[in-house]
């Protein structure tokens, strides 16, 4: 008598149920293993199916198929940005995003006015030169400096230019290294200053300079200096380029990093909301445009960043092209957030807006089939995915004694909601979209300032005290 296992892939629980015959037999349940929808669940898959056959007389050889449903992983934990424009006042960090960069890769060095290469001995300067090329250099000439202070033995690691030159410019060095153009105020940029100059291969984004740490490591900086500099990498993450200076302390006065806006692309129309408008605004967006197709934040800022960086986790979970990684649904909550004040003397914090937003990755059948793949080879067992969620649910909920179409189900889970209705005829219709249980751990954890998140999760599991009005609790 063979034994059939459903699976569930949640964001927090991997949940198995084993049927024979139609008759309910056991189940288990175990904490998912990784990011749902990933190969790392394949080990919480074993562990929940072992724990619901240990309540049976059955063993592995006993199960004649699994199905496993379609999981669409949600990232909320990363996506929890300021509303409020970050100022950075006598900052010691600049950065940039040009469009069209050459080379690849990290050069840090000192900066220096191209034609001033030619004075240059062989020196093998430890950290290398960074040529500035203003608008009067036309680019042939940049190339003619460059190699002939690399065939001189001077080491030039990178080159910053003011017009959009860079392609061309890199096509005709004797050395790879990266090039970032498009520059508008490059007078603005000083010589003789520490630089690190980052370009990534097509399709991907800077890795060195959109970490804090990475730059600390540059630039040889105490915590406190990492600390400011941090707005800086985070404005730069999901850019193919960047540049940051380390400038005299007090020469930029200020430079402000906004909370940005979000682009929704549907599948009849197209539109934007900015974060700084608030959680509303993100939402009325959002469904004007539904059916959505994907979501993108704007380059340089929080908003983009934040959506940026699910995308990046995603890309390298599932091995996917970042371009390949599509964001098909997001949900935007208003909340607060303590912020430290700048010269308070006792630990001061001040409360300050925020949007809590938990983001969907468009389901991949073919990731999915490929886990399934790989968890029929493991356990020699074939592995069929099942189907939607939501109708999954409805299917289940039909076995219910007492229970008849027209239905209506509601699971709120801990990543997505799936609300699904069936009609008397039997049609289906459902939705899944993105947040819930851990949306919720998350304004917790925000709001109080927790740095343990499953502190957040038992807060929010069991009370502490009833309000019974303004003076009683």
């Amino acid at each position: 008598m063979p034994l059939i296992a459903g699976i569930d892939i949640g964001n927090a629980t991997t949940e198995v149920a084993l049927a024979q015959h139609g008759r309910f037999i056991s189940s288990g349940i175990v904490a998912t293993t990784g990011m749902k929808g990933t190969r790392d669940n394949i080990a919480g898959v074993v562990a929940s199916l072992q724990q619901a056959l240990n309540n049976t007389p059955w063993s592995l050889q006993d199960v004649a198929k699994i199905c496993i449903n379609e999981a669409a992983p949600v990232i909320g934990d990363v996506a929890m940005e300021t509303i409020t424009e970050t100022i950075i006042t006598e900052s010691t960090m600049i950065g940039h995003n040009p469009q069209t960069p050459g080379g690849v890769g990290v050069g840090m060095g000192t900066t220096i006015a191209v034609e001033k290469l030619a004075a240059l001995s062989e020196d093998r300067f430890a950290l290398g030169w960074i040529p500035l090329v203003g608008e009067e250099r036309d680019f042939l000439e940049a190339v003619w400096y460059i190699n002939e202070a690399l065939d001189r033995g001077v080491n030039v690691v990178a080159a910053i230019l003011k017009k959009d030159d860079g392609v061309l410019v890199n096509n005709r060095l004797r050395r790879t290294m990266p090039v970032v153009d498009e520059v508008t105020l490059l007078e603005k940029v000083p010589e003789g200053v520490l630089a690190a100059v980052e370009v990534a291969a097509p399709g991907q984004v800077v890795r060195v300079l959109s970490n804090p740490y990475g730059i600390a490591t540059f630039f040889t900086l105490t915590p406190e200096e990492t600390q400011t500099i941090v707005p800086i990498a985070r404005a730069l993450i999901g850019n193919r380029s960047a540049v940051v200076l380390k400038t005299p302390q007090g020469d930029v006065r200020s430079r402000v990093i906004p909370a940005g806006k979000i682009f929704i692309r549907g599948e009849k129309r197209g539109g934007e909301a900015d974060v700084a408008q608030g959680a509303q605004a993100i939402m009325q967006a959002m469904s004007t445009c539904a059916p959505v197709c994907d979501i993108r934040g704007e380059a340089g800022t929080h908003a983009g960043g934040m959506l940026e960086r699910v995308r990046k986790v995603m890309a390298s979970l599932t091995g996917h092209d970042m371009n390949a990684v599509y964001i098909q649904d997001l949900l935007a909550v208003d909340t607060f957030i303590p912020r430290k004040v700048q010269g308070g003397i006792a630990g001061e914090c001040s409360m300050e807006n925020a949007v809590g937003i938990a983001a969907m990755v468009k389901s991949d059948r073919l990731q999915m089939q490929a886990i399934a793949s790989e968890l029929s080879v493991r356990l020699n067992i074939p592995v069929e995915v099942g189907g939607v969620e939501a109708n999954m649910a409805v299917a289940g909920a039909l076995t219910t004694p007492g229970c008849a179409a027209p239905l209506a189900i509601l699971d709120l889970g801990a990543g997505s909601t799936d609300a699904a209705i069936i009609n008397s005829d039997g049609v289906v219709k459902a939705v899944h979209l993105a947040g819930a249980g851990n949306m919720v751990s998350l304004l917790i954890q925000t709001e109080l300032g927790l740095s343990d998140p499953y502190l957040a999760e038992e807060i929010k599991k069991y009370p502490l005290a009833k309000v019974e009005s303004l003076f009683s609790i």
